[in-house]
């Protein structure tokens, strides 16, 4: 299902693009450009705008062939596009951002499943609908922001929902977290969830691919695949956060009208996670903590020191490390009581209090480096308002 041609297109078309940033397929373009996309670039659309570096037509049937088509135009209109695009033009991929199919009724439904089986039936892919697009090194295919900065080794996230995966790029971005691509897969009527991780499994290389998955999930409409691809990821050598949203009953109805999923019982999915080993997460936050925590190299002790100059946050972290099976060892440094403020406590969590400076805690931080009992460090440092 994930071809060449969507991931790494020569020439791109956007149905329905415009001039307007504040339109999707306008929004879309001026990413798709300022991503620095190489191939050619087609905006289909009666009226004309001129935009440095496309190549504008009034209708589909005046494109050349082109491998992968935008659709930003209304739901009943796709389906004749789609078969326009695939018979004619020689498209292999879709990406289909239009709402109202079968997250909506029986009859956007329909209009869903004429997608796919016209997709089907020339060996393509179809991203959406009711989606934002996907990310890549290659291009730049969002019509939101923001808009990371692509890195081979940061993380891949897929998600059901194009608003949760702008959420989650926020609060990844916001934490210094990087991102290597992003699907919105949307409804997922033909590639879900499951295929995005089934490609990243079965293209998976050592040195060059990234580690560390993340994933939100409205419906798991293939448990095996999820179970089978997420245990080879990891046995791989690759970490997976997840959150799975609609697992109670006023969820289900929920996440039904926003992208039709389907409902799956709240300990099937705990089950499926853990013998996966897919860690559960409970909201972004949370997601992308772990995906922060994924990035840095496996901790292999408990003992930790934890180096502040804020007292309460320090106690409060000592308590949540204590209470995950991890040990705060005492510190015995006289010597580092010198080059601090008097009143510091170097004895672990070492505070250095709120007049403490940048240059303590390099000296704080070199000490603890250097000592054979401490795995690992846990800095809190902020601004006391003195500075």
């Amino acid at each position: 299902m994930i071809n060449e041609q969507l991931l790494s297109p020569k020439s791109i078309a956007i149905i329905g693009g415009s001039g307007n940033i504040h339109k999707p397929g306008g929004k879309i373009l001026k990413n798709i450009i300022d991503g620095g996309f190489s191939g050619t670039i087609y905006v289909v659309n009666t009226k004309k705008t001129e935009v440095t570096g496309t190549t504008w037509v009034a209708d589909i049937s005046q494109l050349p062939d082109t491998d992968l088509a935008i659709l930003s135009i209304p739901a009943k209109d796709c389906p004749g596009a789609i078969d326009t695009l695939a018979l004619q033009k020689n498209t292999r991929a879709f990406i289909v951002i239009a709402a109202g199919f079968s997250e909506l009724h029986a009859e956007g439904a329909q209009l869903e499943k004429l997608m796919v089986d016209r997709v089907n039936s020339v060996n393509g892919c179809l991203i959406g609908p009711n989606c934002i697009g996907i990310l890549t090194a290659k291009h730049h295919s969002l019509f939101t922001l923001p808009i990371p900065v692509i890195d081979p080794q940061g993380c891949d996230l897929i998600s059901s929902s194009g608003g949760t995966a702008i959420f989650i790029l926020e609060s990844g971005m916001s934490k210094g977290l990087r991102f290597s691509s992003i699907f919105s897969v949307g409804n997922g009527a033909q590639v879900g969830v499951e295929d995005v991780l089934q490609y990243f499994d079965e293209s998976f290389d050592p040195k060059t691919s990234s580690r560390v998955k993340l994933l939100y999930i409205e419906s798991i409409k293939k448990p095996d695949s999820l179970l089978y691809h997420a245990s080879s990821l990891i046995r791989k050598g690759c970490k997976i956060g997840a959150i799975k949203a609609g697992c109670s009953e006023a969820g289900s109805r929920a996440a039904a009208s926003h992208t039709g999923a389907i409902a799956s019982s709240d300990l099937a999915v705990e089950a499926l996670f853990r013998k996966a080993g897919i860690v559960r997460c409970s909201g972004r936050e949370e997601l992308t903590t772990v995906a922060s925590i994924f990035m840095h190299k496996e901790l292999k002790g408990k003992n930790i020191a934890i180096i502040t100059h804020a007292g309460g946050p320090a106690v409060m972290l000592t308590d949540a490390l204590a209470k995950g099976g991890l040990e705060i060892p005492e510190i015995k440094a006289p010597e580092l009581s010198l080059n601090l403020e008097p009143g510091a406590s170097v004895k672990n969590p070492i505070d250095l209090l709120a007049t403490g400076t940048a240059r303590q805690m390099e000296l704080v931080i070199d000490y603890c480096e250097n000592l054979e009992n401490i795995d690992a460090m846990m800095v809190i440092f902020g601004s006391p308002g003195l500075v």
